[in-house]
């Protein structure tokens, strides 16, 4: 099977995509953790503005969760396409 500089692309965006994954879980195993150490509530703990100690962990997360969408929706419109073109 050749690849074709798309394919290639979608590669890359995949491994992207499984890092960044990977990220997101140890970031969240150390904030679980602190967070049962503490005791405090899960609202309470992950508010960023309020857990001062924690805050750049927090905003991390939520940025590499907001990244996994994008790839996703990246390699989700290359699907289409790629049904589409093979469709066609």
């Amino acid at each position: 099977m050749e690849m074709n500089a798309s394919d290639r692309d979608l590669v890359e965006v995949m491994k992207r995509y499984f890092a960044v994954k990977a990220e997101v879980e140890e970031v969240k195993t150390r904030l679980e953790a602190a967070r049962r150490e503490s005791g405090e509530d899960i609202d309470v703990f992950y508010d960023p503005r309020t857990n001062i100690d924690h805050s750049s962990d927090i905003l991390r997360s939520y940025s590499l969760k907001q990244e996994l969408v994008r790839l996703m929706d990246w390699a989700e419109v290359w699907g289409r396409q790629s049904l589409a073109a093979d469709s066609a």
